[in-house]
């Protein structure tokens, strides 16, 4: 476990703290968000993402096309979060841009350097040293949590320079490379110098003391965001192997081999150690790691942001960042909101496009360090790459993970995946870049030039998008809403892609003689591209290509959309309520299944509850959507109610009481349970179910069967394809 060095100086002050109202923007959890901090006057209030839109805010011309004014209206700006860095360290003299409210942003209490060693190199601390560093680290961490203060740091430009970052209440905890940007991350040319040569033993220890290092609040670092180094000139990734006549170093997948070698063996760069596999094991652990694509205009990215199409088991755990432009191409709506985010720039997604994402990267101010007479100062400076946009898509990525705390990492990174809005290009059957007919709508299936495209915090505060496979959730004790649409568009995609890549591969290894396996004295090119393809291989026949959800902890969790995945849905624990349309059959395995919206396929209720209806009290928790209480849960097929299973309704008065309408048979064996709220008329009819067909009946209650519940006597039937209940009158007193 890493130290962390931090120096604090107290500074009492008042707290301007913006508490959490009944109209924000998105839905609600069972527990708010803390308070978001910022300063005496800030005109950003909740339920309002315009106000939000200050010339701080507007500074960073990122901020606007992520939809980062929806997650400060929502109450989330990532207070609790704890962003990890790699890059070539942060200037610890932008203290304001560094601190917060509790010490009137005169301390830089949310920046923490992660000391490390290694290799050749010596313990170094996070912070910018300018004897080995450059501005590059501190432009990054600006970008993800630069204080939103009103002011900034004292500058020559005045406080028109000052910004503030994406998640402005953050923690962010860096790790120095103890190079410059202009480190070479590949295979180095014969004239590398030392300053372009990273010590690969020592950056291996960097990424795994960021990722142990103790927190303020003792919980992990659940991401970590990497935007330092050059591709070096030996290597090219507008092909994937070698180019007919070019060079024997270009290609992505030549590239790739440099990386594929175990450490102990001597690489191309005569080195025993490659810095990318502390990466990698630290993704293995459960940490998200990012990589930014590359600046070449590459249709790959670099290598070490492909890396899960080289290793499958990465995806989930690592992605890439390519960049937009948004002074092309970028449009709004009518209330100041970005409809579509910009144009692609830079290397494109190319082979990782399921695994990456763009954000903003053309001419992103942010904080830098300037030597003055020899001495750092606090500068603000606009640059562009795809330095740029990694910071924007792993700090909104850790507001995602704010405002839903109850995903894991992997489904926190789906959910902004599968949110994402489509950019201004597509790529056409040769690769040129064509207009998107889609332009500004919600990514269906990622394509090579945008991979997912455009990180939207707006659509991804709403839930996911779409599911890749199973979705297993723990809602531990949370309720909250999903509202977009839910689908499994793009898994299905995969299938088809899958079996066209599988295909390909059943013939080059019948091809090249390998379909029982490499032969001996195999070259040490075949022996790496049958371990992709091995890889690959294994990784499709372990994918699920229909979207399924799971549901267990305490809590209710709402879907208020039109929910279009095709496995089945079941309910494990806590309470799955369908507000909008889901078509996929639900099973009840314990928890709760209630709702009064339709479920097209069937229930089953095997062990647990089935409860219609929408109260008052749940339709209000629900405000990102327009919804009103209701009654009936409908569904297109069969509903069964198993032995171990029950019914359970609520009656309020002889009109007002829950039910369940369905297309399909009734199939009835398990209990009933009846509230009553209100008084009831005798000879009311109450239709708690009603079907195709009625077989079985709801345990010891046989046709005709006096029920007392609530103070009254009820004559339960099952004829007409129905089951009710006939109010017989009230208890008498004394019984």
């Amino acid at each position: 476990m890493r130290t962390l060095t931090r120096t604090l100086i107290a500074a009492p002050v008042a707290m301007v703290m913006v508490a959490l109202a009944a109209t924000s923007a998105t839905a609600q959890l069972s527990e708010p968000p803390a308070p978001i901090t910022s300063y005496a006057g800030d005109p950003g209030r909740l339920g309002d993402p315009a106000s939000w839109r200050t010339p701080e805010f507007n500074r960073d011309v990122g901020l606007v096309s992520i939809g980062a004014e929806y997650a400060y209206a929502a109450g989330y700006a990532g207070a609790g979060m704890s962003v990890g860095v790699v890059d070539s360290g942060v200037f610890a003299g932008h203290v304001r841009e560094h601190g917060s409210l509790a010490t009137n942003y005169a301390v830089g209490d949310r920046y923490f350097s992660v000391p490390a060693q290694g290799g050749d190199t010596g313990l170094t601390p996070g912070f910018y040293d300018p004897a080995y560093n450059d501005t590059h680290g501190t432009h990054v961490t600006g970008t993800i949590g630069a204080s939103r203060d009103g002011v900034g740091e004292t500058t020559p430009a005045g406080p028109e320079a000052n910004m503030h970052g994406v998640a402005f209440n953050s923690d962010v905890y860096t790790g120095n490379t103890h190079k410059t940007d202009g480190v070479f991350y590949g295979l180095l040319p014969a004239d590398a110098t030392e300053a372009q040569t990273p010590d690969n033993a020592y950056i291996q220890n960097v990424y795994r003391a960021v990722n142990t290092a103790a927190t303020t609040d003792g919980k992990p670092i659940r991401l970590i965001t990497s935007s330092w180094g050059s591709a070096p000139p030996t290597e090219n990734y507008n092909t994937y192997d070698a180019p007919p006549g070019g060079p024997a170093t270009f290609g992505l997948n030549t590239a790739w081999r440099h990386w594929s070698l175990p450490d102990g063996l001597v690489d191309a760069n005569g080195k025993t150690v490659r810095w990318m596999n502390g990466a990698i094991e630290v993704a293995r652990t459960g940490t998200i790691i990012q990589f930014t694509a590359g600046n070449a205009g590459a249709i790959n990215p670099t290598p070490r942001g492909a890396a899960p199409y080289f290793l499958p088991d990465l995806e989930g755990r690592w992605y890439t960042t390519s960049g937009i432009n948004p002074n092309i191409g970028r449009t709004f709506n009518a209330d100041g909101s970005v409809l579509v985010p910009g144009q692609q720039e830079f290397n494109q997604c190319g082979v990782a496009k399921w695994s990456c994402v763009t954000a903003p990267s053309r001419l992103i101010n942010s904080t830098t360090v300037q030597l003055v007479d020899g001495v750092p100062q606090p500068r603000y400076q606009a640059f562009s790459g795809t330095s740029m946009a990694g910071p924007h898509s792993a700090a909104a990525l850790a507001l995602i993970m704010q405002r839903i705390p109850y995903l894991t990492n992997e489904q926190a990174l789906y959910t902004m995946f599968t949110t994402g809005r489509q950019n201004n290009t597509i790529s056409d059957a040769t690769g040129v870049a064509v207009p998107n007919p889609t332009r500004g709508q919600i990514v269906q299936v990622p394509d090579r030039r945008n991979g997912w495209g455009t990180v939207s915090l707006r659509e991804a505060f709403r839930g996911p998008g779409q599911l890749l496979g199973p979705f297993n959730v723990d809602t531990k004790g949370f309720s909250d809403v999903w509202s977009n649409d839910i689908s499994d568009v793009a898994i299905q995609s995969r299938r088809l892609e899958d079996e066209a890549e599988d295909a390909a591969w059943e013939a080059t290894k019948a091809a090249k003689g390998w379909t029982n396996g490499l032969p001996p004295g195999a070259s040490d090119v075949d022996k790496s591209d049958f371990a992709i393809g091995t890889r690959r291989e294994q990784a499709r026949e372990a994918r699920v290509y229909v979207g399924s959800l799971s549901k267990k902890g305490a809590g209710t969790l709402f879907l208020t959309g039109n929910d279009s995945w095709q496995g089945r849905s079941t309910v494990r624990g806590g309470k799955l309520s369908v507000v909008g349309s889901h078509a996929s059959a639900i099973d009840v395995a314990g928890g709760t299944l209630g709702g009064s919206g339709t479920v097209i396929g069937g229930i089953d209720v095997a062990r647990g509850v089935l409860q219609p209806g929408l109260t008052a009290k749940e339709a209000a928790r629900i405000t990102d959507v327009p919804v009103t209480p209701g009654n009936v849960l409908t569904t297109g097929g069969d509903v069964r109610i198993a032995r171990a299973g029950r019914l359970a309704v609520t009656v309020r008065d002889d009109s007002d009481y829950t039910s369940v309408a369905a297309a399909g048979d009734l199939v009835l064996a398990g209990e009933l349970d009846i509230d009553v709220q209100g008084s009831l008329t005798r000879g009311t009819v109450l239709t708690l179910m009603k079907g195709r067909s009625v077989s079985g009946t709801l345990h010891k209650l046989p046709e005709r069967r006096v029920v007392n519940a609530g103070g009254y006597l009820f004559r339960v039937s099952y004829r007409n394809n129905s089951v009710t209940l006939t109010v017989i009158g009230a208890v008498p007193p004394g019984r």
